[in-house]
């Protein structure tokens, strides 16, 4: 194995927590005790059982509600700086170990699983913020055989907080910086016996981090709410009905990405060979139409400080998404039956800028014909042409001497899923879990991108698509666990799955071809084996073999590569987790090697997606994770991730953002693959007298250089970046009620995460993705 640019392992502390085994079918985690041992126990559901995280031979790392809130977890842009080799890329896609979706359309699966109380989510995963959650479990690698769909490159489990039969809760206000107000809360109400409810709800206000210097206003900013209902009802001492309400909705200012980076070229418009000089925006949208009517060289400038933007349409997003959970739990003696069905309904409604620049004073004033027509262009009195023209829906008309150039998006998703399973929990060494999952899933998009020539007034023609995508997915699945001896246990399992999907596409825009309607089916035999040998009570070695696979689908609209097949990983892994020094101190780590056949790698060609399967690619790398607190009130982790990923196979894949210029994959480095991820962080809680404590902490996060795409150009290459988080609470010893004051990034990083290529019909320049800026404030918790 090697590593180009590893992180020295020298830089961590070994350290740890402490971690005791439960019964499989433990209701909750026993936190209630003065030992040490019991009172960091941490238990997750990763084989779909309650379990001792340190006896599960997966990779997990898991984050509890305490954690959550010293490390300042509140999205999942802040969740990839707790787990290492896991990034977000351009805010929206998630990647474990060099795998994540880099597929397009509608049609496509994603590589990494987003469940919330067990139910996966199809696509279009609506984070929103963490708040009034038990945990959030991180699993690295392919999950061949539980957890809904198939997915190759790990998954994250979302657990809501359960309701209990105490009466409590709690109110947090926080304000930031940018005008930022954060308000959350809960309250937990035992109605009857056996029948509790809670109530949680979280809002988001604040100004956008970017200028826009073309009307002075802070754009990216966020207006959004989340409400939230658990009811549990267990009529019965071995029935437990657990039913969870989600609704998120948002009307922001936000921006998918904001910032657009370009070096000119004569050939390919936007180089990629480097987009380190910021150049005005140079992107050829007349696309020859507008014939002469257009003049070159009418682009505003681009300004050169990230966090400033020269655009002539703010963007908007409303978004609505519910997600409805029903968990029932019937214990049969030593046998427990689990259903768990998912509702899901949600819509999207996104505007914005689509050139990402401005250019005034652009029209020749005259009389020309276009493929559309005649086209009259009058003149303003200055030499300028003036043209009428729609920029929105519902006959939204422009008059201007500008190029304005807009796109708008409304989208639609669906889905209903159930999942039945049967579990053991037999006193001796066999044990095992089968079960049958059900999903369907609708989605429907149409995206309209409003040109000058397209949209003229009494000129209607079609300038955008619409798609209606679904997918049928059944699976039955199982898995037996033997222990052969106290000390060494076996476990496999087995999982067949089968998608049906289809798609429908009609397109009006010249370049997007005809309507385009398919289907197929996808499946494939997937599972895992794994060997785990516990020499102490405190120290476990795993060997385990697993199989993921991501169904195929379709490039609507691409006569020429109309589908594409499923990929599949084949993961090895070898593990060791230990707890010493009377559980004082935790070491987790694993080497791992993925054999990745059939990649689904995509671009946008025009407007156009188009995926293809790259045959053979391989991962490797090593974790270790460390906690630990050596003397109380000091608690320090650290978490390191090295990772090495080549394309192996010749395959010669054409960038469209180069003309169609084609690439020798082989030898290439994964998309979104870092060398290294390195996270420390270190707190101490002291006495501050009268029944005070006072906690400061601090958080370090650094990652490598990567690429973003697998044509590993220049100006695809993101630089290594890195961020420091302090804190400081003080709290009272015997209530719930504390005091933080915070500054995230401390050094102020405008630090670039993601480069995405956009559509070659505007140049494909690059977008650019940034950290937040420096994020200060104080938040006041009170419980009760």
């Amino acid at each position: 194995m090697k590593f180009n640019h590893g992180a020295p392992l020298c830089s961590l502390v070994a350290l740890g927590a402490a971690l005791a085994s439960t019964p499989a079918f433990a209701q909750d985690a026993e936190t209630a005790t003065t030992d040490f041992e019991d009172d960091n126990v941490i238990i997750v559901t990763a084989q779909l059982r309650e379990e001792d995280i340190q006896d599960v031979p997966i990779s997990i790392t898991a984050i509890t509600d305490e954690t959550l809130a010293a490390a300042r977890i509140e999205n999942s842009q802040d969740l990839q700086f707790n787990a290492p080799n896991v990034i977000l890329s351009a805010n929206r896609n998630l990647t474990i170990r060099g795998v994540g979706s880099q597929s397009f359309g509608g049609s496509a699966d994603t590589n990494i699983g987003v469940l919330i109380n067990g139910v996966f989510l199809q696509a279009g995963s609506t984070f929103g913020e963490f708040f009034d959650l038990e945990r959030i479990e991180v699993l690295r690698g392919p999950q061949g055989t539980l957890f809904g769909r198939n997915t190759t490159g790990g998954l994250i489990n979302i657990v809501n907080k359960r309701p209990t039969d105490e009466f409590e809760g709690y109110v947090q206000v926080q304000l930031e910086n940018f005008d930022g107000r954060r308000l959350e809360g809960a309250v937990n109400i035992p109605l009857a016996d056996g029948l509790y409810q809670r109530f949680s709800a979280h809002t988001l206000n604040r100004d956008g981090y970017t200028l826009n210097l073309e009307n002075g206003r802070q754009i990216d900013g966020r207006d959004q709410f989340s409400l939230r209902s658990s009811t549990r009802f267990e009529p019965t001492p071995t029935t437990t009905i657990d039913l969870v309400l989600n609704y998120f909705s948002e009307d922001s200012d936000r921006a998918n990405a904001v910032k657009s980076l370009c070096t000119p070229d004569a050939t390919f418009v936007c180089s990629s060979e480097t987009v380190d000089t910021l150049f005005p925006n140079f992107f050829p949208l007349d696309f020859g139409l507008l014939s002469n009517a257009v003049r070159v060289g009418s682009f505003g400038d681009n300004p050169d400080d990230l966090r400033e933007v020269r655009i002539d349409t703010d963007p908007l997003q409303d978004n609505e998404d519910f997600l409805a959970t029903l968990e029932i739990n019937q214990e049969i003696g030593n046998l427990r039956l689990t259903s768990v069905t998912g509702y899901r309904d949600g819509n999207s409604e996104s505007f914005r800028d689509f050139d990402q620049g401005i250019r005034p004073n652009a029209f020749e004033p005259g009389d020309y014909l276009t493929p559309f027509g005649p086209l009259t262009i009058t003149d303003d009195g200055n030499g300028n042409g003036v043209l009428t023209y729609l920029i929105r829906a519902g006959g939204e008309t422009v008059t201007t001497t500008d190029y304005i150039t807009t796109q708008e998006a409304f989208g639609t998703r669906e889905q209903f899923s159930q999942e039945l399973r049967l579990a053991s929990d037999f006193d001796g060494p066999f044990n095992f879990i089968v079960g049958g999952y059900y999903l369907w899933a609708d989605f429907s998009g149409e995206v309209t991108t409003y040109l000058p020539v397209t949209r003229t007034v009494g000129d209607f023609t079609t300038s955008g698509k619409t798609d209606d995508a679904d997918v049928e997915s059944t699976a039955v699945f199982g898995e037996v666990y033997f222990d052969i001896t106290p000390e060494l246990s076996v476990l496999g399992g087995l999982r067949y799955t089968n998608d049906d999907k289809s798609i429908t596409t009609a397109s009006g825009f010249v370049s997007l071809g005809e309507p385009f309607s398919d289907e197929a089916s996808f499946n494939d035999v997937t599972g895992r084996a794994s060997i785990s040998w516990q020499p102490a009570p405190d120290n476990n070695i795993y060997f385990t073999y697993s199989r993921g696979f991501k169904s195929g689908g379709f490039n609507p609209g691409n006569f020429g590569t109309p589908t594409f097949q499923s990929e599949t990983i084949d993961s090895y892994e070898l593990g060791t987790k230990n707890t010493f020094l009377n559980n004082r101190v935790t070491v987790n780590a694993a080497i791992f090697r993925y054999d990745y056949s059939d990649l689904i790698v995509g671009n946008i060609v025009g407007t156009l997606a188009t995926n293809v399967n790259i045959p053979s690619s391989r991962v490797q790398g090593f974790e270790l994770e460390t906690v630990a607190e050596p003397v109380d009130g000091l608690r320090l982790e650290g978490a390191l991730g090295l990772l090495d990923t080549e394309i192996r196979s010749q395959f010669d894949s054409s960038d469209p953002s180069r003309g169609g210029q084609f690439f020798d994959l082989q030898g290439n480095d994964l998309p979104n693959a870092p060398d290294y991820t390195l996270k420390l962080a270190g707190e101490y809680t002291f006495d501050g007298g009268d029944n005070w404590t006072i906690r400061p902490r601090v958080d370090f996060y650094s990652q490598s250089s990567f690429f973003s795409r697998e044509f590993n150009v220049p100006a695809d290459r993101v630089d290594g970046w890195e961020q420091l988080d302090i804190s400081v609470q003080v709290a009272l010893k015997d209530r719930d009620w504390s005091l933080t004051g915070f500054v995230k990034n401390v050094t102020n990083n405008d630090d670039i995460t993601f480069l995405e290529v956009n559509s070659n019909l505007v140049g494909s320049f690059r977008s650019a993705f940034l950290i937040d800026p420096r994020i200060y404030g104080v938040a006041l918790r009170v419980g009760y």
